[in-house]
């Protein structure tokens, strides 16, 4: 396959502290002003910058110095065989301190909002039993925001972090400052939109870390795909020396080494056949469930599987530069550059927090210098911090992610980000793989074409019969179909398996000969009379084995990898949504027009590995198109990774799973096209709950400021904005239920 090596010009950065588009941009913008930088781009999801330098050129330490003067801070990535472990023992801490935050945020809120409905307390009770709960919640929870938001004002810049300090600090101060006043002279009356401002404090926090715990399971899942990938060939080889074989870390194994692989086990790295015959399992490289004849001069490719005989091998390719190894870059990079749709609300919090502050600025100097009345310009000063709070912003897309993602899994449909929401409304083509994905993914008995005077169940039995004795999964279709008619297959004892050729088995006096033309010819049986037959067979993407009995020709057994059930009504859904359909397989150009054609799908590239694969989705991209690629192997990970939207199915490769953002979890193609339905349904609804939220803000924080005291005497009060944020939120929430009614048919 191509090789992928990195460029000398680039480098990637490991960054830690990123927690919103504002930080990636401010980050990205760093970088891009360093000397020697020709380009860089900054992934948000995967923690992760990727710079191409310039002829010039420029040194790591100064990109690390320029993203540690934001207030961040970066580091080289340790090379591929670290990373199994040291990453995703981060992310699951990261993952997990959010979810402690979030439980305790949860048990703290529940009986903060309960108290606030409470009529039969006074004030003063009120209000002191609401600063015990709301303080530790603000500290234990809110501490990261604050702490994110400090970072970004030594550095002279606003983020999310900033948005969400505002608006929890003023509601809290604002409680704060209610429950002094009660201690030192108690007011009459329950004040019961005053008791909202801790609750609303509450809610900020509490909903804001849903989304981060969210973002941070997406993290693990990026990075699970290149951990997964790595796993495939296994972590020692079995090496040839001095006659003996011993037991190598395949770091340590030289190019030129001589490697056994015995049957059974995986082939740790690329290599010869130096002596012996066998079939290997390489489903993972090419996507293909039939496995590959290899004899000596035969190629062999780190990950795949010995299904039979011992091979001995010379290795070609050390650990960092096999076929796996180059999957794994290819699906780094594709990672890397990515495009990075941020959430809608992240792309304004730069000019908004600033807005938010001087309005706010503005409203207590016109107040307090223009009118006179400090009382008032503090009153609407904290009216407006309060209600441009970011809740609203914040739960917009986590709760129509959720909602969403959970009629998307009553389809089985696994919706991973919110990003796939976002490119699922825009797509324009739907790239499809073949084994697995349009067709069932395992070898079938298609046709049963028995010689004349020979019935079916014949052919069938004696077919079985030296299948049986074989591991080959052609001939476990076989020994499958005749089992399942109930047939009584004769025993048979031994098995030679004539490489290239087929198989023969031999037991009570007679010889079966399972094969292609040659095996038979070799027996002086001539097939020349039934090419038309196999012809036929094979156009249509058919592998025909030739069954004889001692001298005598009984038929053919066709086994092919079937079109899976509802594959031609799922292309025919996705048209019917406007989308182009195109498919992609390594498997031979027959097989792949015959399959196309059953379909209905007119655009197909065949004879594809996986470096081609992702070529093939970048050139559509190229082009203009948004792309997503439905795939179920490991070797469309690249592929999966490099398109606009990743659909994987489910039942496919754990790799490809990870790699994608959307997962089907049954092996429908139907549910391709329910998936961009519910995903373009998901996006709507993130837009109107973020034009809500917005238009909120717009409307009610000139009326918070006093704007229209003047006018029409009309005042939002520190306690109606705390109410109206609240509003907001639950407009938004239920805007977002309503998508368990959208029908996706």
């Amino acid at each position: 396959m191509p090789s992928a090596p990195k460029r000398s010009g680039d480098v990637v950065l490991d960054i830690e502290g990123m927690r919103c588009a504002g930080c990636a941009a401010n980050v990205q913008g760093a970088l891009s002003r360093v000397p020697g930088v020709a380009a860089a781009h900054v992934n948000l999801l995967t923690q992760q910058a990727s710079v191409t330098l310039d002829s010039a050129g420029a040194r790591t330490e100064d990109l690390i110095a320029a993203i540690e003067s934001r207030g961040f801070s970066a580091k080289v990535p340790p090379i591929d065989e670290d990373v199994r472990d040291g990453p995703a023992e981060q992310e699951l801490r990261e993952a997990a301190a959010w979810r402690n935050r979030l439980a305790v945020g949860a048990a703290l809120l529940v009986p903060l909002l309960w108290l606030t409905y409470r009529s039969d307390l006074s004030p003063l009770v009120l209000l002191t039993w609401q600063a015990a709960l709301a303080t530790p919640l603000q500290v234990y929870v809110g501490g990261p925001y604050f702490a994110g938001a400090w970072r970004g004002l030594r550095h002279g810049g606003t983020n999310m972090d900033t948005l969400v300090s505002l608006g929890t600090g003023a509601a809290y101060l604002a409680g704060l400052t209610l429950w002094l006043r009660q201690l030192v002279g108690p007011a009459g009356g329950h004040a019961a939109m005053e008791a909202m401002y801790f609750p609303d404090a509450g809610m900020i926090l509490t909903f804001i870390t849903l989304g981060k715990l969210l973002e941070a399971k997406a993290k693990g899942r990026a990075s699970a795909a290149i951990r997964k990938l790595l796993d495939l060939a296994p972590p020692e080889a079995t090496v040839m020396r001095d006659g003996r074989s011993v037991r190598t870390p395949v770091r340590a194994v030289l190019v030129g080494d001589v490697i056994l692989v015995r049957p059974g086990e995986k082939v740790p790295l690329d290599a010869r056949v130096v002596s012996g015959t066998s079939s290997l399992d390489e489903s993972w490289l090419t996507g293909e469930s039939i496995p590959v004849d290899k004899q000596a001069g035969s190629e062999l490719f780190a990950g795949t599987l010995n299904l039979q005989g011992s091979l001995t091998a010379e290795v070609l390719r050390p650990v960092g530069k096999t076929a796996l190894a180059q999957v794994v870059e290819l699906v780094r990079k594709a990672q890397q550059s990515k495009t990075d749709v941020g959430r809608l609300a992240d792309r304004v919090v730069a000019r908004f927090v600033p807005a938010v502050l001087a309005v706010a600025t503005v409203t207590l100097l016109a107040w307090g210098l223009g009118g006179g009345d400090w009382a008032r310009a503090m009153e609407c000063a904290v009216a407006v911090l309060v209600v441009a709070c970011p809740c609203a912003m914040g739960l917009a897309t986590p709760t129509a992610v959720l909602v969403g993602s959970g009629r998307g899994a009553e389809q089985g449909i696994l919706i991973k980000d919110a990003q796939a929401l976002e490119v699922a409304g825009q797509l324009t083509v739907v790239v499809l793989d073949k084994t697995g994905t349009v067709t069932l993914g395992r070898p079938v008995v298609t046709a049963v074409e028995p010689a004349d005077g020979v019935a079916p169940e014949e052919l069938l039995a004696i077919a079985a019969a030296a299948e049986r004795l074989s591991q080959h999964p052609l001939g476990r279709a076989v020994v499958a179909v005749a089992e399942s008619r109930g047939l009584a297959i004769p025993p048979l004892e031994e098995l030679e398996v004539v490489a290239g050729q087929g198989i023969r088995a031999r037991g009570n006096g007679r010889t079966v000969l399972v094969g292609n033309e040659h095996l038979l010819r070799s027996q002086a049986i001539d097939p020349g009379r039934h090419a038309n037959t196999l012809a036929a067979l094979r156009a249509r993407g058919q592998t025909p084995l030739m069954v004889a009995d001692g001298a005598r020709f009984l038929g053919i057994v066709a086994v092919a990898d079937a079109v899976a059930p509802h594959s031609r009504e799922g292309v025919a859904q996705l048209r019917r949504l406007g989308l182009d359909v195109e498919m992609l397989t390594g498997d031979h150009r027959a097989t792949a027009e015959a399959v196309a054609a059953e379909v209905g799908i007119d655009r197909v590239a065949a004879e594809v590995l996986p470096g081609q694969k992702q070529k093939v989705v970048e050139n559509l991209r190229q082009q203009g198109h948004v792309v997503a690629m439905v795939g179920d192997g490991i070797n469309d990970a690249p592929a999966l990774a490099a398109a606009d939207l990743g659909i994987a199915i489910g039942s496919g490769s754990d790799v490809a799973i990870e790699s994608a953002q959307i997962v089907l979890m049954g092996q429908d193609l139907r549910a391709v096209a329910r998936a961009v339905a519910l995903s373009r349904a998901t996006l709507r609804t993130i837009r109107q709950n973020l034009g809500w939220a917005f238009g909120y803000n717009l409307v009610l924080i000139p009326a918070a400021a006093g704007l229209f005291i003047p006018l029409a005497g009309f005042h939002v009060p520190p306690g109606a904005a705390a109410a109206a944020m609240a509003a907001s939120s639950v407009s938004v929430v239920t805007n977002s239920l309503l998508l368990r009614r959208r029908r996706l048919d």
